[in-house]
């Protein structure tokens, strides 16, 4: 890794259909999360998922360490 870039995921981080995306042919939509990482300016993170409570998982299992909630 260069000296100017650095990770932008977790190690604990989670990535896969089903786990951090809806898996495909799902019916989904479109959902505005907010993800605040510690000692980070807060950002929003627009997907797609089947709901609310689906948008909050996905997101927790891209950033673990993060505050999420759906704007």
């Amino acid at each position: 890794m260069l000296p100017w870039q650095w990770s932008e995921e977790l190690p604990t981080s989670q990535h896969g259909e089903g786990v951090s995306r809806p898996r495909s042919g799902n019916q989904t939509r479109e959902f505005r999360v907010l993800v605040s990482k510690p000692g980070a300016q807060p950002m929003t993170w627009i997907t797609y998922a089947e709901s609310k409570r689906h948008a909050i998982r996905y997101a927790q299992a891209r950033w673990p360490d993060a505050e999420v909630e759906v704007a």
